[in-house]
């Protein structure tokens, strides 16, 4: 079993998360590294798309390469993260990162121009995330007390709506004034900052050196099952990994779209996706208020409705630049605004309805299948919109994203009145026998 030594870290609900230096240190790493993220994820399709001339099924594999080690390699590293100390863990994935994703732009300033050595770096660059969330996940939950973790975590998904605010409005002026490459270049030292923030936090990972009676594959496989047996977590799956497929279909679409049918510069594409981080930022920020008025449960569904229903404005989306921003501005708000607020409140009752030493690899079954869809999903788009036309897989990825929620809304997650009645299930729902 592994302990943290408190050592001031773990804070009580009188003081708030803000009282623990170790939090802080984590808020920074995460915030800074999200920052990069968000630089990256518009600038590579973007780079793909502008600097490559990529054609549609490149752009989806280019995601495809992305996400594809979600679906290969969550299940070991989940196990991983469960035998380890969770902050080396991250500053390797955090070191790594930022050596492979600051190799892509040399690539392109020599003159190597082969989107097939873009898919490898990028692939190699998804293993270290893989790595990275799930140890942080892990973490999360040993640097404040268990009554913080929806303070904890709504503080920690509003600042990283923050930083996509911030950082896909300064990747779209970025790429617009100074070319893609520079805006994976940026997205790259991001990772070092993120890197010494983890490094300043304190508390000592003390780990049980005695040999599991259980093998790897037992381990990695009864993560999997506890996530599909937990009357909570298992709609949350359904609905994430919907949504994660379709999202696919939206996201290449809609960049396609955007860029060779309506001609939006980088600029106004990052605009758009500042307004979804708005809506995000507040609806993080603000989650736990409207929780304890209306209730957990209840909260949860109704926003996610919001969030995933709002996609489907697109179906009126036309070929004028100018009516096509004030279509899709306030479109990505409602999704930030819904999906803020249900992120916060899904995430924390994940942290709260499974047991300390079962987080890892449980998380690690939960992202195989939410995460492994994004991959499958990403091919298929770029197949779809090469074939069909990319205004047909946003479209379609818009109705998947708002049926997703059929999930939730059919479970009994939206009877729950507080995070509480997850946590009393948990030891007869969840164990492998």
């Amino acid at each position: 079993m592994e302990q943290v030594t408190p050592g001031g870290t773990v804070t009580s609900k009188s003081q708030g998360v803000w009282a623990s230096t170790d939090f802080r240190h984590l808020w920074s790493a995460s915030t800074i590294s999200q920052f990069g993220s968000n630089i990256g994820e518009l600038a590579l399709p973007l780079l793909a798309i502008i600097t490559m001339s990529a054609s549609p099924a490149q752009v989806g594999l280019l995601r495809t390469a992305q996400f594809l080690p979600f679906l290969l390699l969550t299940l070991p590293l989940g196990v991983a993260v469960d035998r380890l100390a969770k902050r080396p863990l991250m500053l390797l994935a955090d070191l790594g990162r930022c050596v492979l994703v600051g190799a892509i732009p040399i690539l392109v300033w020599v003159g190597i121009r082969d989107i097939r050595a873009i898919y490898t770096l990028v692939f190699l660059t998804g293993c270290l995330t893989v790595l990275y969330q799930l140890a942080d996940f892990a973490l999360l939950p040993s640097l404040v007390s268990e009554d913080l973790i929806i303070e904890a975590n709504g503080k920690l998904l509003a600042t990283a709506s923050a930083s996509e605010i911030a950082g896909t409005g300064l990747g779209g002026v970025i790429v617009d004034v100074f070319t893609a490459p520079i805006a994976v270049l940026a997205d790259s030292v991001t990772y070092l900052f993120s890197a010494i923030g983890l490094w300043r936090i304190s508390a000592r990972e003390t780990i049980d050196t005695t040999p599991s009676p259980t093998s790897a594959f037992h381990d990695a496989r009864q993560g999997l099952v506890v996530a599909l047996r937990n009357p909570f977590i298992r709609p949350l799956l359904g609905e994430a990994t919907t949504f994660n497929f379709f999202d696919q279909f939206f996201i290449v679409g809609l960049l396609l779209v955007a860029v060779r049918h309506i001609g939006l510069g980088a600029a106004s594409i990052g605009a758009v996706f500042v307004a979804g981080g708005i809506g995000s930022l507040v609806g993080a920020w603000f989650g736990a208020r409207v929780t304890g008025r209306f209730g957990y449960g209840r909260v949860l569904l109704v926003t996610m409705l919001i969030g995933n229903g709002a996609p489907v404005a697109v179906i009126f989306l036309g070929d004028d630049p100018r009516s096509a921003m004030l279509l899709l501005s306030p479109t990505f708000l409602l999704v930030g605004l819904g999906t803020g607020i249900a992120n916060v409140h899904g995430i924390s009752l994940r942290q709260t309805a499974i047991p300390a030493d079962l987080r890892g690899r449980v998380n690690a079954g939960y992202r195989l299948l939410s995460w492994g869809a994004v991959p499958l999903g990403a091919s298929l788009a770029g197949m779809t919109a090469g074939r069909f036309g990319a205004n047909t897989a946003m479209v379609l990825g818009a109705l998947g994203i708002a049926l997703s929620t059929l999930w939730v809304a059919a479970s009994t997650i939206p009877t729950l009145t507080s995070i509480e009645g997850a946590r009393a299930t948990t030891p007869d729902t969840v164990r492998d026998p």
